[in-house]
């Protein structure tokens, strides 16, 4: 890599947690592309919380054809988020180039859970998680809501934790081995904004950006 091209995190197989400062819009969306168009395959992504809006990744992809490889189901309830879990192992395929958890714990927090059930249903979801880690060789990336007693499976699952900060200069990854230097994209300062990570992954991905791409943006929806 150039020594003038922004760095991003590299991706290795097994759990990555990655642990984002509020305020640093858009580093889950960002790590997914670059992953995607580093390997040239596509994302396997079980949606929480609205991480996987085509407004974030349009706003962020360098080009809207990337979006077509990007494979998204969504959960709206515990029971559902489990159940896509058990069923993610049969969706991966030899260009699976990432798997994506966003929010994790999310739906196993809701109130429609007996005492004690969320608990064991996210550790039930981080077994699945984690048997698909130790058997294809896929990164597989996962964010928490929260980082408090209940999401310990998560934390202790992990292989790597990544965090994400903002910066005057932009946003900091750091993690065991890895740290952000600096994006020499500009002289000026920058904030973490979705416009920002598209500079960064045209600058990575200069083959892909200006690609004709159509004026409808299509993420594929369930499986």
């Amino acid at each position: 890599m150039r020594h003038d091209q922004p760095e991003l995190p590299t991706l290795d197989g097994g759990i990555t947690l990655l642990e984002t400062d509020a305020r640093a819009t858009g580093a889950l969306q960002s790590l997914v592309l670059d992953q995607v168009l580093l390997a040239g395959g596509s994302a396997v992504w079980v949606d929480a919380h609205g991480h996987g809006t085509t407004r974030h990744l349009a706003r962020i992809a360098p080009s809207m054809r990337v979006l077509d490889r990007i494979k998204i189901a969504r959960a709206f309830t515990p029971w559902q988020h489990q159940s896509l879990c058990r069923d993610l192992a049969p969706e991966l395929a030899d260009d699976t180039a990432i798997v994506v958890l966003p929010a994790f714990d999310r739906f196993y927090r809701s109130d429609d859970l007996s005492p004690g059930n969320g608990e064991r249903m996210l550790s039930a979801a981080v077994d699945l998680v984690r048997e698909i880690a130790d058997t294809v060789d896929v990164p597989v990336l996962v964010t928490q809501h929260a980082d408090d007693t209940l999401t310990a499976p998560v934390r202790e699952c992990a292989d790597a934790v990544i965090r994400c900060e903002r910066t005057p200069y932009g946003p900091r990854f750091s993690g065991d081995e890895y740290e952000t230097l600096v994006y020499p994209l500009d002289n000026r300062t920058v904030q973490t904004t979705l416009a920002f990570w598209k500079r960064v992954l045209t600058t990575r991905h200069p083959a892909v950006a200006g690609a004709d791409s159509p004026t409808e943006v299509s993420v594929r929806g369930s499986y």
